[in-house]
């Protein structure tokens, strides 16, 4: 089938900044330096391939439009008896801007929600490039006569969505990495039915960007449940990062651009055994976990993505110290010979330092938002420890204010929990979760 012909009457071009919000793991495939690496060019250095990101783009947009416009926006597959649209948006791989982006490598492992405990043999790392990276952002657009201002407002959406920090490109964007954020943008338009605009873009002389004003689309988005909640460390938290060098402590508190985070990965890690747990409880079957965080099924090679996010946050302000712990025998409850360490954990500050955890569950129904409001209790009462070393106190955190969102009612809640106000709604979510059947 032949592609239809289509007249152009004109381009745009918008160029800008896509700055890191967090840390993205762009993964090549390949495992020569960790277990997943990232892909670079030529160089060395990373990039972001155009086809994610316009991939990412295309799926997460979402307006209502007649379908032909859209297919002539992204481009349309192969279908008997129907045209065949190449796609009217060109984007460039996405360069780095830094000539030393920073690169770390973070450890991985998978916790057994029965125990608590690490699985043996689950543990990996990968690369990632660090928060406050800045890519190169080049779009062009083809515009295509009696679609004009169709295009223009897709690209103002395009503008809008980048802005607002909601796209996410890479891997595990479900446990906060991956954010961008579009800066210092412009926008070129150029008039085919003007000969002088047909030389400039030519000759490629983008030095009058245009005041580009145009309504965005609205964006279709499903029953969102947003938590925002405030907390502290009650006492100490590690989560735990290696270093080679024989200065330093055996294990310090992980670390992204020199500050102290919480990492998405290990919050939700911990989310999701209470979440199970809680389940098993209640006798309500395993498929809501699969729905809510996704799966992985290595045997049948299939995956399932999850509709939760944890974001990861940064822990400003609270001291650190070396501990210095040893290893007892079990047995004859004596110090074990070479088993000396040294650890270097968060402790709570005397002025009260506080650090926000943000929690999204996209299409959420209401049995999926008792179970988190019940995690979200024990995250606040301190029966839910996060980290590493809890076996001795750590991770244990306290809850100071949150603000729930879901289903167009907002919800706040303070310190004192005994003061829930709109408790029989909240009460109601729980309430649907006990009575949940699956269908």
């Amino acid at each position: 089938m032949k592609t239809e012909n289509m007249l152009k009457t004109g381009k745009i071009i918008l160029t800008g900044k896509l700055r890191l919000l967090s840390p993205a793991m762009i993964g090549s495939g390949r495992d020569e330096r960790t277990d997943m690496d990232l892909i670079r060019d030529s160089d060395g250095k990373p990039f972001i391939p155009a086809t994610s990101f316009v991939g990412v783009l295309r799926h997460s947009i979402k307006v209502k439009a007649e379908r032909e416009q859209l297919e002539r926006f992204w481009g349309s597959e192969k279908k008997k008896d129907k045209p065949l649209y190449q796609s009217a948006l060109y984007c460039d791989d996405l360069s780095i801007s830094d000539t030393k982006p920073e690169i770390t490598i973070r450890d991985g492992v998978a916790i057994n929600s029965k125990t608590g405990r690490a699985k043996e043999h689950a543990k990996y790392n990968y690369e990632l490039i660090e928060r406050d990276t800045i890519f190169n952002l080049r779009l062009e657009i083809d515009l295509i006569r009696g679609h004009e201002l169709f295009f223009k407002q897709m690209l103002a959406t395009i503008i809008k969505v980048l802005q607002n920090g909601e796209l996410r490109l890479g891997a595990k964007t479900r446990s906060g990495f991956g954010k961008v954020k579009l800066e210092d943008y412009k926008v070129y338009e150029f008039d085919f039915h003007n000969k002088e605009a047909i030389l400039k873009w030519l000759k490629g002389e983008f030095t009058e960007p245009s005041d580009f004003k145009y309504q965005a689309f609205d964006i279709a988005k499903d029953n969102l449940f947003k938590l925002d909640a405030t907390f502290s460390i009650k006492n100490s938290l590690i989560v735990r990062s290696y270093t080679a060098s024989p200065d330093e402590p055996d294990s310090v508190h992980i670390k992204s651009r020199g500050k102290d985070i919480l990492p998405g990965t290990s919050l939700k890690g911990a989310i999701r055994a209470r979440a199970e747990r809680i389940l098993n409880t209640l006798g309500k079957p395993s498929g809501i976990i699969e729905d809510l965080f996704g799966r992985v099924d290595e045997d049948r090679k299939e995956a399932k993505r999850g509709r939760l996010i944890i974001e990861e946050t940064v822990l400003d302000g609270y001291p650190s110290e070396v501990q210095t712990r040893i290893k007892i025998d079990r047995f004859t409850g004596g110090v074990m010979e070479g088993a000396l360490l040294e650890t270097m954990p968060l402790f709570s500050s005397k002025d009260r330092k506080t650090f926000n955890i943000s929690i999204t569950v996209e299409d959420c129904k209401p049995h999926e938002a008792g179970l988190m409001l019940l995690v979200l209790k024990d995250l606040w009462t301190g029966d839910l420890p996060v980290g590493g070393e809890k076996a001795i106190g750590r991770g244990v955190l306290k809850g100071i204010s949150a603000n729930i969102t879901y289903e167009g009612k907002r919800f706040k809640i303070q310190e004192d929990i005994s003061k829930l106000p709109d408790k029989d709604i909240l009460q109601g979510y729980i309430n649907s979760l006990v009575n949940y059947k699956q269908p």
